[in-house]
């Protein structure tokens, strides 16, 4: 989910901190890409109705599809992409995880009344909320990028997070993820839709700037995120961005504010565990998809969706990612996107929020905003402070491409899932040139930026005088007869 309305909140506040730039300015530059959103994307962006890419033993091949004709795009624009995979999940992000099975569980169920009714759209819609990333996608897509030579790394927790610390190390130059909580890990530099093959233009977003456009600190951040609704805690009903942004800016911390505004000064202090991520398929998804080969056939060969035709022009990329709030959509299908946010949020103005009982209680206030009850924001807070990363081990010489295995990636791609070799060849031949393109260095990094100074003493002022008061004849453009 990230931080919902995020993405929102700055470009309406602070809208100097987002830049759209050229997919091409990133020529040279090595991107560490949140790998577990990339397979969401593309598991959805290709499924239709009820078909989904499969090889003959009915076993999905979607990501695999995307990713691969996806990286070889990246791979020709100059960019050296990083693949970062989830590792445990934080057990206080269980609660969330709990809520997006039930929710799958409750598409499944309209899925059939839609089905009865012959409801195309709705069909679609629910198919899309049905769709999970399991272990063996990441199996799957870890094998292919490590037989193209494309460096991955394996995030002990979150990879937004991991993606974050890459960044802060200057071991990439970016994170690219459609999660906005990457900002609240403290990522220099964010940059969403570079997967989602919609247009040749990402948009980039610097920490720097949206803290000084919020007037904020990266503490107040991460407290103004977990008002807004995080991934790992519930949040206060009726408080979105801008009135939340007031209310850091006014008393500086959450704990300034539930005592301020609520009443509240005794807080919940949780530990911080972690737990290994249930991203196993269900025997009945594997059975449902099973039933679907069956009936269908195999999409891939049989084409049965035009396109999503496997081919050098990567036809499938304009269905990838319908637009820039595709984040909402992400892990949590049936959430408003940022334009849609819960009425409750900023729509009830900071007057509201004035009515409150004498003796507020904790869990409660008026009918319009309410404390969750033993609210572990604190636990939130530790989470995006002090996320369980891997700092100072990881080196250039770890994320540095490798040559590409072109028998291994037609054993596994052609025989192993039912690719075309021919196109798979060639393919291989584009990423394979494109490497090596890959390989020259951007101009900037053999300069580095100095700090500029009026009082430098290296600084010469252009009217310089000499000791007897005349203009030094230094500064002149040049000597005539020259």
């Amino acid at each position: 989910m990230g931080i919902l309305g995020l993405s929102r909140l700055i470009a309406d506040v602070a809208p100097e901190a987002i830049k759209e730039i050229e997919l091409k300015s990133l020529f040279g530059r090595r991107i560490a890409i949140d790998a577990s959103m990339c397979i969401y994307q593309f598991l959805i962006a290709i499924r239709s109705s009820e078909y989904m890419m499969t090889n003959e033993q009915g076993e999905t091949t979607s990501h695999l599809v995307g990713l691969f004709y996806r990286t070889i795009k990246l791979l020709e624009t100059g960019i050296k992409p990083v693949y970062v995979f989830d590792g445990k999940a934080p057990k206080l992000k269980c609660g969330e995880l709990e809520k997006r099975a039930e929710r799958r569980t409750e598409a499944k169920d309209k899925l059939e009344e839609a089905k009865e009714l012959q409801n195309v759209e709705d069909i679609e819609k629910l198919n899309k909320r049905l769709v999970k990333v399991t272990r063996k996608h990441s199996d799957d897509c870890k094998r292919l990028l490590q037989l193209l030579g494309i460096p991955i790394v394996q995030a002990p927790s979150e990879a937004e997070a991991q993606c974050a610390q890459l960044c802060k190390e200057n071991l990439v130059y970016a994170a690219a993820t459609e999660d906005m909580d990457a900002l609240t890990f403290g990522c220099p530099r964010l940059i969403r839709n570079l997967t989602s093959g919609q247009n040749e233009k990402v948009k980039e977003y610097q920490i720097g700037k949206v803290l000084t456009g919020l007037d904020i600190s990266q503490d107040q951040f991460i407290d103004l995120s977990i008002l807004m609704g995080c991934d790992y805690c519930s949040n206060i009903r009726g408080i979105g961005g801008k009135k939340g942004l007031d209310l850091i800016r006014k008393f500086d911390s959450i704990e300034g504010i539930l005592k301020n505004k609520f009443g509240i000064e005794e807080y919940v202090d949780v530990e911080i565990e972690y737990s290994n991520r249930k991203i196993e398929p269900k025997k009945e998804e594997e059975e449902e998809n099973n039933d679907e080969v069956k009936k269908n056939g195999n999409v891939e060969e049989q084409q049965s969706v035009p396109k999503m035709e496997i081919s050098d022009e990567i036809k499938q990329e304009n269905d990838i990612a319908e637009d820039d709030e595709f984040a909402s959509k992400f892990n949590n299908n049936d959430s408003d996107q940022d334009e849609n946010e819960d009425k409750n949020n900023d729509d009830n103005g900071d007057e509201d929020l004035m009515e409150q009982n004498d003796s507020p209680k904790k869990g409660k206030t008026n009918k319009k905003q309410m404390v969750p009850e033993n609210w572990p924001f604190r636990g939130a807070r530790k989470l995006f402070q002090q996320p369980l990363v891997i700092v100072n081990e990881i080196t250039e010489n770890d994320l540095k491409m490798k040559d590409i295995d072109e028998e291994g990636m037609i054993q596994f791609l052609c025989i192993e899932n039912g690719f075309n070799e021919d196109r798979v060849r060639k393919s291989l031949k584009r990423a394979r040139e494109s490497k090596q393109k890959g390989a020259q260095t951007r101009i900037d990094t053999f300069f580095k930026m100095m700090p500029s100074s009026s009082n430098s003493p290296n600084k010469r002022p252009i009217d310089s005088k000499n000791s007897n008061g005349k203009k030094n004849s230094n500064n002149k453009r040049g000597r005539r007869g020259r």
